[in-house]
């Protein structure tokens, strides 16, 4: 018979799951089996049929525009006998797609939808008869695989109708992919120009030179209980993979990589190495062919020897493991996975051993899994990326109708399943509420982004200040200065290690003579954002507000403790302190650049001035600051027990204040546990930032932010279950008198290279 089979254009949401760029497989093997039958196949493929506007980009994504297929289909319908069109998850059944009604409201004659299933790709069981409502164009719907199926069909007449249930077709049976009946030039300029309107940045499985997909197996011997794999399995029956043979699998490889010339391998197996022998066969043509390849859908880590990974490392970009739970009960009991997790973490340590960038794949919101193990597993991720390198992509459980997630469960009224595994928790009978599930996914997604953002070196530029807060952080350390020559080194190491981004702190930075030039030298650097913190005191001069604003710096924050001169001078223990620090302030904005420098203000909340920080606020607006840091205190320095403000209470405040300003200035916390800013997370810095961040020390001492605080917070019960675990380091605990003087002696001085300062 004259055949036509039909890939047509896909439409997804932005944040799809699986790969619909390579969903054309299925029509390229059913061609292929069909031309190897002694029917007439024409091809037609929306992702090689050429043309400009390969992808539209709205609230969903086109993968294609109907109207470039529509124009290679003229000149084939008329000869057809049928039609087969392709049918997939990315067409979200069993409700209507637009593109795919714009192309079969098109075509003439018999009309078929067929999945053509690989595996691989997530499944979504439908419904026959709503299928069929919403495609009444159709004729038939061949479910699951059609390499069996469709040949039988042709050869009975009259066709029939309705659904047929595919068949499982042998995999040595089958033909090569017939991609010598697409444009395979076009097929690698769409892609590149998806790649490219996508916008997005790296591709942990990029598409470069000529991608082409292909299976090796299909199905898995595994039930985990959120998998759709095997979904054509009859009721009862034990879950299998086939695997193509080694001679078939050599025959495969080498056509694509030989004859098509493809240059990476997108292996859509639901999972490759379930037999050692069949992926240590693949290894070895991959190597023999010189081909690169990455596994997207995942490998099993008890599959994965340290031999594997050397050998993999020339060849893939990413390799991806799913954990799913970072509790082993969790994988025991719930997921029913059958993994160890010190597999997982074995397979973290030999990824990083070889070289090989690892992505591992976990799940939260599943039925009967606790708060607390949410946190253990967000966790036990953030541990393997803090320690090893691996990536982890965190998704919310996502019961696909066909499950065991979705069995005997009502399910959500999804027109799209694809977004619910990033966006939209969707699980029946989660133990964890849906609101408290992306809390947990918010602060993983904040904590993850700050491992992974600009580093910042925090310089501690000198001891000495002319100011004596009662809560300073460093008030116990003998006040000297930083030598410059060796604050030049630190700076020159740093950004030869690729950070962007300084903070010059104390004491009071401005007091050293040296302020200026470091700045500027920073800037030479290569330091894209560079912020003093000073108690403005100094710049009541104008000749130095003026060179210190348009030294290079890019935002100076001043410390002010109290609206007025009393209240202000009760935290830093001089009279004088806010007439000049404010006339510091009016001198800044005064000589700033335009738009290089930005100012703010900064304030630590104490028992004496926490209620004064409405009118804080107020006289920041007055004096024209446009930005406001509210902290709370440290136990470092003078800081103690004594000087600390009622936390809820202090908070409460700090929520009132933020929304009064809001609309006019931005706010940021920080040293607060997210606890007592419910609903306000995104003002709350805290630890949040700190974690490539190191400070150095006037006496050269450097440490990791992040854990040089952390060691003085505690955990507390609240803390188990609370959705910010995973990126708070709990409650710090004051102590009931000051640190002990950091004595530091002129001779240790000497040393180090300090160099004292003259005062008087």
């Amino acid at each position: 018979m004259k055949v036509l089979v039909v890939n047509p254009p896909v439409s997804v949401a932005k944040d799809f799951i699986d790969y619909p760029y390579f969903s054309n497989l299925g029509a390229v093997q059913l061609a292929a089996v069909l031309r190897a039958r002694g029917h007439e196949v024409s091809l037609v493929d929306a992702f090689s049929a050429g043309g400009e506007d390969p992808l539209s980009l709205g609230e969903r994504v086109r993968v294609r525009e109907p109207r470039l297929i529509l124009g290679a289909l003229p000149s084939k319908m008329p000869e057809a006998e049928v039609t087969f069109v392709t049918y997939g998850c990315f067409h979200r059944p069993p409700h209507r797609d637009e593109v795919l009604g714009e192309v079969l409201g098109k075509l003439s004659g018999p009309i078929y939808l067929v999945d053509a299933y690989q595996s691989g790709q997530h499944y979504v069981d439908a419904d026959a008869k709503e299928v069929f409502a919403a495609y009444p164009e159709v004729r038939g719907w061949v479910k699951y695989e059609a390499e069996v199926s469709v040949p039988k069909l042709l050869e009975t007449q009259p066709l029939p109708s309705g659904m047929i249930r595919g068949e499982q077709a042998k995999l040595d049976e089958l033909p090569i992919p017939a991609w010598d009946l697409i444009n395979l030039q076009a097929f690698d300029e769409f892609r590149r120009e998806l790649v490219s309107k996508l916008g997005r940045g790296g591709w942990a499985f990029p598409i470069d030179g000529r991608t082409l997909p292909l299976i090796t197996s299909r199905g898995c011997p595994y039930s985990c209980v959120h998998c759709s794999s095997n979904p054509d399995r009859l009721p009862g029956t034990p879950k299998v993979q086939r695997r193509l043979s080694p001679e078939r699998l050599r025959a495969l490889v080498t056509e694509l990589a030989k004859t098509h010339k493809a240059t990476r391998l997108e292996v859509l197996d639901e999972l490759l190495n379930v037999d050692e022998a069949h992926f240590d066969g693949f290894l070895s043509l991959v190597k023999e062919l010189n081909v690169r390849f990455d596994v997207p859908n995942g490998l099993r880590a008890d599959g994965l020897e340290p031999r594997h990974f050397d050998a993999m490392k020339p060849h893939v970009t990413t390799v991806s493991v799913s954990a799913e739970s970072g509790v082993q009960r969790v994988v025991n009991e719930v997921v029913k996975k059958k993994l160890d997790l010190a597999r997982i973490t074995s397979a973290a340590k030999e990824a990083k051993r070889a070289g090989v960038s690892l992505m591992i794949h976990f799940i939260i919101g599943l039925p009967g899994e606790t708060a607390e193990e949410v946190n253990a597993t967000l966790g036990y991720a953030m541990e393997l990326w803090d320690e090893y390198g691996a990536w982890p992509a965190v998704q919310f459980s996502t019961p696909l109708p066909g499950t065991q997630l979705a069995r005997g469960r009502e399910l959500p009224k999804l027109k799209d399943w694809g977004p619910a595994f990033q966006h939209a928790p969707s699980q029946p009978g989660a133990s964890v509420p849906a609101e408290e599930l992306l809390r947990f996914k918010w602060t993983f997604d904040e904590r993850l982004r700050a491992s992974t953002g600009p580093r910042k070196v925090i310089l501690n530029l000198t001891y000495v200040c002319n100011n004596h807060c009662t809560f300073c952080a460093v008030g116990t350390r003998t006040q000297l200065h930083g030598h410059p020559e060796r604050q030049r080194e630190h700076l020159e190491r740093h950004r030869e290690q690729g950070v962007t981004m300084l903070d010059i702190d104390g004491g009071e930075p401005t007091l050293h003579p040296e302020l200026i030039p470091l700045v500027r030298y920073a800037r030479h650097l290569g330091y894209r954002k560079v912020n003093v913190t000073t108690n403005g005191r100094l710049l009541i001069y104008e000749d130095f507000a003026k060179r210190l604003v348009q030294s290079g710096l890019t935002t100076l924050l001043f410390s002010v403790h109290g609206p007025d001169a009393q209240s202000h001078a009760q935290q830093v223990g001089v009279a004088e302190a806010f007439e000049q620090t404010t006339a510091g302030i009016r001198n800044a904005l005064k000589f700033k650049p335009k738009q290089d420098v930005e100012l703010g203000l900064n304030i630590t909340l104490t028992r004496s001035n926490t209620e004064k920080l409405p009118a804080v606020a107020q006289l920041a607006w007055d004096l024209g600051l446009k930005w406001m840091n509210i902290q709370f205190l440290t136990p470092f320095g003078r800081a103690t027990r004594g000087h600390a403000p009622d936390t809820e209470q202090a908070a409460a405040i700090t929520r009132q204040v933020i929304d009064a300003w809001k609309d006019r200035m931005k706010f940021q916390v920080i040293n607060l546990p997210f606890c007592f800013m419910r609903g306000y997370e995104q003002y709350l810095m805290g630890d949040l930032l700190k974690l490539e961040r190191h400070m150095i020390f006037v006496n050269n001492e450097e440490v990791n932010l992040s854990r040089y605080l952390s060691e003085r917070r505690v955990r507390k019960p609240v803390c188990a279950t609370c959705p910010h675990a995973v990126f708070c380091s709990g409650f710090y605990e004051l102590d009931s008198v000051p640190e002990p003087p950091w004595i530091f002696s002129e001779d240790d001085a000497a040393a180090e290279g300090v160099k004292l300062p003259v005062l008087g």
